[in-house]
């Protein structure tokens, strides 16, 4: 019996592994999804939505799009349950649903006509938050936060509160008549997790506060400290395995470290041959022509803080 070369075995574990996932997964592309609301001609009062629909088995996600009068993409999303919601402003709308899993997906519902109108009462409203966006981390302590104008607001109110050991409120305004909220140094003045949070207001009703946080981090991580290869290691042509201990963030807030490994043909790193970035502290390499190789690493945290590149290290290819 011969022998199966690499590549034939290669296409044939491909091929098995996505058949697999096909005879795992059900097939839902003949179902169809059942909407509960808004149906047809539905008009809401306020600008707050929710999207619901039956549950269908088999599906592992539900797409939903949201679309204007004038055919704009509102949203195009992927949510995991069976029920969205959402804030528009008024205005007429279609929306359509689908369920998907990994190897099949249902036809979309027909597009559901509904239109949204605006209230005096605020009660059952929301404000939109626009930015920072929810986590946002960063290194700049001028922040300006900004919200969607809710249709008969008069006016709004805003607080600031840092989390660090304990909450403490360091900022409150009310009676704000624009849809954005400015910071310098003296309100952000230490690094730490800080909840935003906004409502709308008229003479008879309000909303809810709106919330989310933002991160202030200016630590820089610490430099990454080289592993393997050794220096001046001499190699043939192969794929070569990077080692490295990663740079730490020591301050206030840590957040996901990004090492980025570069690989130069000359010490200063004029001409870049490779830059991966990675989560990660290894990365790998292949190696084809002759030549001595210059590698280093450096870290780079959420908030877009970088360390010092590492020391140099070099690799003789012959």
């Amino acid at each position: 019996m011969k022998k199966l070369n690499s590549i034939t075995l290669g296409f044939a574990l491909f091929f098995m592994a996505f058949a697999c996932d096909d005879i795992l997964e059900k097939d839902i592309s003949n179902d169809s999804i059942q909407v509960i609301s808004p149906i047809n001609g539905t008009v809401i009062e306020g600008n707050t939505v929710q999207f619901l629909w039956k549950n269908l088995d088999g599906v592992d996600d539900y797409r939903i799009q949201i679309i204007k009068k004038n055919q704009v993409y509102e949203v195009d999303s992927l949510v995991t349950s069976n029920v969205f919601t959402y804030t528009l402003n008024p205005g007429q709308y279609q929306w359509r649903i689908r369920g998907e899993n990994f190897a099949y997906e249902t036809p979309y519902v027909f597009p559901i006509d509904f239109e949204t109108i605006a209230s005096d009462d605020l009660a059952n409203q929301s404000v939109s938050l626009q930015t920072p966006s929810e986590n946002f981390y960063t290194s700049n302590k001028d922040i300006i936060c900004s919200w969607n104008a809710v249709e008969n607001a008069n006016s709004y109110s805003f607080v600031l509160i840092k989390k660090l050991g304990g909450e403490q409120t360091v900022f409150q305004q009310e009676d704000i008549m624009t849809t954005s909220q400015s910071f310098d140094d003296t309100v952000l003045d230490e690094d730490a997790e800080y909840v935003w949070s906004v409502k709308a207001v008229n003479s008879t009703s309000e909303t809810s506060f709106a919330e989310r946080s933002f991160f202030v981090d200016t630590s820089t991580p610490s430099q990454p400290a080289l592993s393997l290869p050794a220096d001046e290691v001499i190699i043939d042509p192969s794929v070569v395995t990077f080692n490295w201990t990663n740079g730490a963030d020591s301050g206030n807030i840590q957040s996901e470290i990004t090492n980025t490994l570069e690989i130069s043909t000359d010490v200063n790193f004029n001409t870049i041959t490779h830059s991966v970035s990675t989560i990660n502290n290894s990365a790998q390499y292949e190696f084809t022509l002759v030549n001595t190789y210059y590698w280093r690493v450096k870290a780079i945290d959420a908030a877009n803080n970088q360390s010092d590149f590492s020391t140099i290290r070099s690799i003789i290819v012959e």
